[in-house]
């Protein structure tokens, strides 16, 4: 295994633990991720519906994540797949906040790490994923 391969495999697989841990730890403490996240739920219908959406979301990536990676053999395509994910939570929580017609602090502070994300994920794709088809 390469550097390149090294560096790219701990991005997805940290990528892949964080969707996996995120989705599976809000099962446990619904109300408090609600507050973390500045959230209401209205009835038990609403906080079935930010399980079934949140965790559901969440734990599918990282499911997803594991398959590809299985199937593939490399790293490459979950990074995509985790890198694809994060820009469009990004793209969604701009659309978002400009519907609402503003960036609350919350939305401000995921937006920076989602951003870092995001630039980690490119960066290592177009580095490491074209040192990698080059040598192939």
């Amino acid at each position: 295994m390469t550097k390149s391969d090294k560096i790219g495999a701990l991005y997805a697989a940290a990528m892949t633990v964080y969707f996996l841990v995120s989705g599976l730890s809000m099962l446990f403490d619904v109300p408090t991720k609600l507050v973390r996240i500045n959230l209401k739920a209205v009835n038990a219908d609403g906080e079935i519906a930010f399980i079934l959406i949140y965790c559901g979301l969440m734990v599918g990536i990282g499911a997803a994540n594991i398959i590809l990676w299985r199937l593939s053999k490399t790293w490459l395509y979950p990074a995509v797949l985790s890198t694809v994910i994060v820009a469009s939570f990004i793209l969604f929580r701009l659309v978002g906040s400009y519907m609402v017609g503003t960036v609350s602090e919350s939305q401000a502070s995921f937006l920076v790490i989602e951003l870092l994300e995001l630039s980690l994920g490119c960066l290592i794709i177009w580095r490491c994923g074209l040192i990698k088809r080059r040598s192939s």
